[in-house]
């Protein structure tokens, strides 16, 4: 694999849809426990005031560039002229084929478990799934959409739970009863994270571990993903903004904020220097 990018402190795997999802199990094979991450902006946002959950997202075995400012951010890597980073801002839009693929791509953790789903369920793998956190019995309609699609389904347990410390020894409870080998957990970022780092030796069955936010909405059906065509272009924020208007501070988070800090960020560099 090639050697890592580094957006914000922050640590990023080189990698296409496909090599992620092949990497996934490859981990499983190795005889190890793999924690991987999926930063998207607002969680770089987050961890540039929180040294410990930064220290957990490069310890990462994989680590994907879950947003387009992810992609955005890294093609300017060893450029400090703030109009490149406003030109590759309009690339990144209208013509993302001429951005500079620092990054070559940018790889959802919604779209890289339904990956993981459906590839195990397609070869008939022994690997088996549990999945923990959301709400409202989500990650249970996950299990039923599945379990109808193809009786060879491979989730093996659902909770929702908390990220809450004291509730840690009833989860692993769960868990470890299940002896699942991949685990995906929907808590948000960055308790999910946490939870995972502090949590992953106790569960010794499982192989992988992977924090994937909102991905139990999309999967379960509860939540709809923007059109094809707005996702190329980097505009699933919009999508998602007019969608839910209560998104609006997030949103202008991912927008906005850090757009300018990495640019900001640049121009201290460049001064430094």
């Amino acid at each position: 694999m090639n050697k890592k990018v580094k957006v914000m402190g922050i640590y990023f795997d080189p990698v296409t849809y496909k090599e992620a999802l092949d990497k996934v199990f490859f981990l499983m094979k190795d005889g190890k426990q793999h924690h991987i991450v999926t930063p998207n902006p607002e969680i770089l946002l987050k961890a540039q005031g929180d040294e410990k959950y930064k220290k957990i997202l490069n310890k990462a075995s994989l680590s994907i560039p879950d947003g387009t400012g992810i992609i955005w951010a890294a093609s300017l890597e060893g450029s400090l002229n703030i109009f490149k980073g406003a030109w590759h801002m309009f690339l990144t839009v209208f013509a993302s084929k001429r951005l500079p693929k620092v990054l070559p791509e940018r790889v959802t953790g919604t779209d890289l478990m339904k990956g993981v789903l459906e590839k195990s369920i397609k070869d008939e793998s022994d690997y088996k799934i549990f999945l923990l956190g959301a709400k409202d019995g989500v990650a249970e309609q996950i299990h039923e959409n599945y379990r109808f699609k193809d009786k060879n389904c491979k989730i093996v347990g659902t909770y929702e739970g908390s990220p809450k410390v004291s509730e840690e020894v009833s989860i692993l409870k769960r868990i470890n009863e299940s002896k699942p080998d991949m685990l995906f957990v929907a808590y948000g970022s960055p308790e999910q994270e946490k939870w995972i780092s502090r949590n992953l030796k106790k569960m010794p069955s499982v192989k992988v571990a992977m924090g994937v936010g909102g991905a139990f909405d999309f999967l379960a059906g509860r939540a709809k993903r923007a059109p094809k065509t707005w996702r190329n272009m980097g505009l699933e924020w919009l999508w998602r903004l007019l969608k839910e208007p209560r998104r609006l501070k997030r949103i202008w988070n991912a927008a906005v904020v850090f757009p300018y800090l990495v640019l900001v960020r640049r121009i201290n560099i460049r001064f430094v220097k």
